[in-house]
């Protein structure tokens, strides 16, 4: 409107109330579905960070000398001359940009579009910032020089188990270890700390990245502090570089780096080093004698104040870490269409897969206990499968079994097949019992004893006998067993 500080101050608050009503809207929808709820959450940030643009604007307005002068205009003495001024000047403003009689809520504020607007993009396998997406950061970490090869689960298993520092060490291995100084490594380490954030401040932009990683970094510089803190050494104790030899490769190393100078060489050489900067002050050190602010050692620093932000961010993102590797694991099972109709029902909400089995639905639906009055058996979906056709397969019918201690098959088609199972085999073996197709349909111990003892029998009779079944003739073509024969020929009757 007007150039009245006034009026661009009265603007700015009515802005901060239109985005309290967004964001009082946004927070009572109910959202299902991963990119519902990362929109909501969207809006919502962007309306707290409009709200504070608005606010430092409001600061700047009061603290300004013309907004001091216009509040003085609007006292004492000429104040209807002023009122009449200003109305004048605002009803030519309108005369010259026209005016809307009604403006509706969610549409009079640039502030509140702004919140509207979403700008965040997220990759297929990110999914709304459900999971990450390090194809590209796995693909770098396989070719760093000396490194390791993993595939994609067991990089996010190592993302999971193991700190991110030792991740290029592998135990008992001299050359893995200097990974870690190469330049390769130190862009691999910058690469990953750059995913992680972007991710965070998309995924979570309700949550200030930067107040989770103070507390972590400040304990870093503090430590890292300490290391770096090295004692000197009073050299006037001292009247030779004899003498100072009798201190050591290290401590006559700590004194060297106290003073910034080369710590390289054997005890007399240090010694000497040492003992010919006595007396001289810091500035006055021939540059011979000092270190040189070696590149390697500044990018050591660096990655490893790299390697401290990347590790206090992975665990505040192991559950969707946890849930990444999970869904990697299920994708080596499923075909390109379960796939791609898995990520449609995640992007929609429609379905709650396993891993998210500790979501609550609001209405409290998934927690309710199924209703089975009946006692019916489950389905495929866990749910009680439908009475007639509970009644069409018989399970209303139960059979008992005591050769299987006594269990109960419901359902004559389960009847039927337990007699070739595990359970009713071993009780056919407990009483010694072969099970055959004889025994089929037999569910008594008693039954199926004596069932076996008239097999047993009928075997013993069908058994082949040499003087009975052994057959002889005689001079006049007469068959005879083999008994009958052997008696008649003691007697001399043949």
């Amino acid at each position: 409107m007007s150039s009245s500080f006034l009026e661009k101050a009265r603007t700015a608050m009515e802005d901060v109330d239109a985005l309290e009503a967004l964001a009082v809207e946004t927070l009572d929808q109910r959202v299902s579905g991963a990119k519902a709820t990362m929109e909501r959450d969207q809006v919502v940030a962007n309306v707290a960070r409009e709200m504070a643009r608005c606010a430092k604007t409001i600061t700047w307005l009061q603290g300004s000398k013309e907004f001091e002068e216009e509040k003085a205009s609007m006292r004492g003495v000429g104040v209807f001359t002023n009122f009449y001024g200003q109305l004048k000047q605002t009803r030519e403003y309108y005369a010259k940009h026209g005016a809307t009689l009604m403006v509706a809520p969610a549409t009079r504020s640039t502030a509140v579009e702004a919140a509207k607007r979403l700008e965040v993009a997220f990759s297929g396998e990110e999914m709304w910032g459900k999971y990450v997406d390090l194809g590209s950061l796995h693909r770098g970490f396989c070719n760093l020089p000396g490194g390791v090869t993993l595939d994609y689960m067991a990089y996010l298993r190592m993302m999971l188990n193991r700190k991110f520092s030792t991740h290029a060490i592998i135990p008992g291995d001299d050359q893995s270890k200097k990974v870690r100084g190469t330049s390769r490594y130190a862009q691999y380490v910058e690469e990953v700390e750059a995913y992680l954030v972007d991710f965070w401040r998309r995924a979570q932009p309700l949550i200030s990245l930067e107040s989770i990683l103070d507390e972590p970094m400040r304990e870093f510089e503090a430590s890292r502090k300490a290391e770096e803190e090295y004692e000197p050494v009073d050299l006037d104790e001292f009247q030779s570089a004899d003498e100072l030899e009798r201190l050591g490769l290290e401590r006559l190393k700590e004194g060297l780096l106290a003073l910034d100078l080369k710590c390289g060489g054997d005890v007399k050489e240090r010694a000497k080093r040492l003992f010919s900067v006595k007396g001289l002050e810091r500035d006055e050190i021939d540059s011979r004698l000092k270190a040189k602010k070696a590149e390697a050692a500044s990018r050591r620093a660096n990655v490893a104040r790299l390697e401290r932000r990347i590790e206090a961010i992975l665990e505040h993102l192991e559950g969707i870490i946890e849930a990444t590797l999970r869904r990697a694991e299920r994708k080596l099972t499923r075909t390109k269409d379960e796939i791609d109709q898995e990520l449609e029902d995640e992007e929609l909400g429609v379905r709650i897969e396993e891993d998210e089995e500790d979501d609550e639905d609001e209405d409290g639906d998934d927690l309710a206990a199924i209703y089975n009055p009946k006692n019916l058996p489950l389905g495929w979906d866990g749910r009680p499968i439908p009475y007639w056709l509970y009644k069409l397969h018989g399970l209303d019918v139960a059979f008992q079994c005591e050769i299987c201690g006594n269990h109960t098959y419901y359902g004559r088609r389960a009847f039927e097949q337990h007699f070739n199972e595990w359970r009713h085999s071993h009780g056919m073996r407990c009483l010694r019992i072969p099970n055959t197709k004889h025994f089929h349909g037999v569910t008594k111990m008693d039954d199926a004893i004596a069932l076996w003892e008239q097999l047993q029998e009928k075997l013993e009779t069908d058994r082949f006998k040499p003087d009975r079944d052994e057959e002889y003739e005689d001079s006049d073509g007469n068959v005879l067993n083999r008994a009958t024969y052997e008696d008649l020929a003691r007697q001399g009757l043949l």
